[in-house]
């Protein structure tokens, strides 16, 4: 395929489109589990891999600008920005990683590794036209395994560990429904309630069960419910119309008091 290169002025392009992830809403579900995990075992290892974490998350947006352009045959002066950037952020990556591995071994990479199926289906579908819901929850998801792998570098041990990550799938999961469904009607379109309901009662459940089984403080089922109540308010028509962004704030603000909750049953245990 012929590679065309665009008149495109450097200066004409913002460097944040290029830099940030476009999905404002990705940088809450993505902190969580880095905070979580460091509020309840915190480490130099588990740091870093707390920042090796974040930097590749950030690494998304301008590598999908280059694949995307590449696919297209074209090079634009965005391209070559992206491949900076990309370059930047994904060598800072592998340095902080190395000082995460020299620092807790090579243990607390294995849930990352498990969720290489999970990465492949999101790269799938996040190089498809317009938004799939199957790059929507495999990210997120995947990313929760972070919550894991900070807690094995500080040497907590596995059914510990991956019940944080368990946690904090079910927060990540059901909030993509509840936020799809949402911005649906405020967009006058017909949602589906009763998936986003459903899903955040598997979630209580579940999180309801780890609590029984000593995997979990009891503050991690009330996290679980008010998640419930704020999807049962949120999708009936008794709920407040808010604009996008304010939509993704306070949907921040209810991730971040989850996660809060779950880091207050340790501290207090």
């Amino acid at each position: 395929m012929t590679r065309v290169t665009s008149s495109q002025k450097p200066s004409s392009i913002r460097w944040q489109a290029v830099a940030l992830p476009a999905e404002h809403g990705s940088w809450g579900l993505v902190i969580e589990p880095i905070l979580l995990g460091m509020l309840v075992a915190p480490t130099w290892g588990g740091f870093f891999l707390g920042l090796a974490g974040f930097l590749a998350f950030l690494a998304h947006q301008p590598v999908k600008i280059i694949l995307l352009d590449r696919k297209h045959g074209r090079s634009y002066a965005r391209t070559q920005l992206a491949s900076r950037f990309a370059f930047f952020y994904l060598g800072l990556a592998i340095v902080f990683l190395s000082f995460a591995v020299w620092s807790g071994g090579i243990r607390p990479l294995l849930p990352l590794a498990l969720t290489v199926p999970l990465m492949i289906i999101f790269s799938i579908y996040d190089q498809r036209p317009g938004r799939h819901w199957q790059a929507e929850l495999s990210a997120p998801v995947a990313f929760a395994a972070i919550a894991a792998s900070i807690p094995l570098a500080a040497g907590w041990g596995w059914q510990t560990a991956v019940a944080l990550w368990i946690v904090m799938a079910a927060r990540s999961a059901p909030a993509i429904l509840y936020v799809r469904s949402r911005l649906r009607l405020v967009k006058g379109k017909a949602a589906q309630r009763k998936r986003a309901w459903l899903a955040h009662l598997i979630a209580l459940l579940l999180v309801a069960v780890l609590v029984w089984w000593a995997l979990l403080p009891t503050t991690a089922v009330v996290g679980m419910l008010i998640l419930l109540l704020r999807a049962l308010v949120g999708l009936s028509h008794y709920r407040r119309n808010v604009s996008t962004k304010a939509l993704g704030f306070m949907e921040m603000g209810f991730g971040f008091l989850t996660v809060f909750l779950v880091a207050l049953g340790y501290w207090i245990n």
